[in-house]
């Protein structure tokens, strides 16, 4: 994979989310657990809402797509470019637009992260649309590191969708069709090959290797665990850890939260208790 070189300052990720004031997840889990691991963390927010979606009602909204734009031209005039520029759920045509012309604006030195989120359990959001999918292909194709769940998977390579479990060969497949459409590397989350464990799965088509890492599946699904699982990893990336290292620490960290938010019985619609196991995540990139 392509990883900037190291610096004398920490490694600087521009974090182009939604911003929720309850939930736990977008750039209220990006912030914490890429400080955590040592990374600067510039938020350019897309949207601003008083909670995360799913599970509340009434929830407020402002769109801050108008906004997105300004601050990265800012940040060019003053020479204070990312070394990574970090997506996660875009709302419109518009929105990935610009993300399209800032990586095309950001220069071939720069890391280019995105998670597609489109819809999951085999159902597109009701924000998306045909359009919209072609344009998130778009965007993959100049990505460094794309992390779709199996349901966005699939509608970007345009397969059907159909439950677990699967073989390795079929998961291999899936990866790499994601790499042709342009990504250096595919990550597939969520992925089931046996009942009872999960494992996230990924493959670097330079390297032309193929990693997994398993975890056993917990009773309890909570919103934003893809954008912390991406931004962990992403964080291990930038710090020099492998693809290989990355992933499996990633999900060690991700089941570890999990577990600890089923014990204290939170709310699924609260996100996870990252608060309570952000240690773990110093904890790897601390000194030996």
């Amino acid at each position: 994979m392509d990883i900037p070189a190291p610096r004398s300052r920490p490694p600087r990720v521009a974090a182009v989310h939604d911003l929720s004031g309850i939930g736990r997840c977008a750039l209220c889990a990006i912030i914490p657990a890429m400080s955590a691991l040592g990374v600067q963390v510039c938020p350019i927010p897309t949207a601003l809402l008083s909670t995360q979606t799913d599970g509340f009602e009434h929830f407020t909204f402002r769109d801050l797509t108008d906004e997105v734009l300004p601050i990265y031209a800012h940040w060019r005039s003053l020479d204070l470019l990312p070394d990574c520029i970090y997506s996660g759920f875009l709302g419109s045509i518009r929105q990935i637009d610009i993300l399209d012309r800032i990586f095309a604006e950001s220069g071939e030195g720069t890391f280019k992260v995105v998670d597609p989120v489109m819809g999951d359990d085999g159902a597109l959001y009701s924000t998306h649309s045909p359009e919209m999918g072609y344009k998130m292909r778009r965007l993959c194709s100049g990505a460094d590191l794309i992390t779709p769940n199996l349901t966005e998977c699939i509608y970007l390579i345009d397969r059907p969708y159909r439950e677990r479990p699967f073989t390795r060969e079929e998961i291999k497949g899936y990866l790499k069709d994601l790499c042709a459409l342009g990504a250096g590397t595919a990550v597939l989350t969520g992925v089931s090959f046996e009942p009872g464990r999960l494992a996230n799965c990924a493959f670097d088509s330079r390297s032309n290797r193929f990693y997994e890492a398993g975890c056993t599946l917990l009773p309890q699904r909570y919103p934003g665990t893809g954008d912390l699982f991406t931004s962990v990893l992403t964080g291990l990336l930038l710090r020099g850890f492998s693809l290989e290292q990355g992933l499996r620490s990633a999900t060690d960290y991700l089941s570890a939260t999990i577990a600890a938010t089923c014990a204290l019985a939170t709310p699924a619609r609260e996100g996870v208790v990252l608060e309570q196991t952000l240690g773990l995540l110093t904890a790897l990139v601390a000194p030996v």
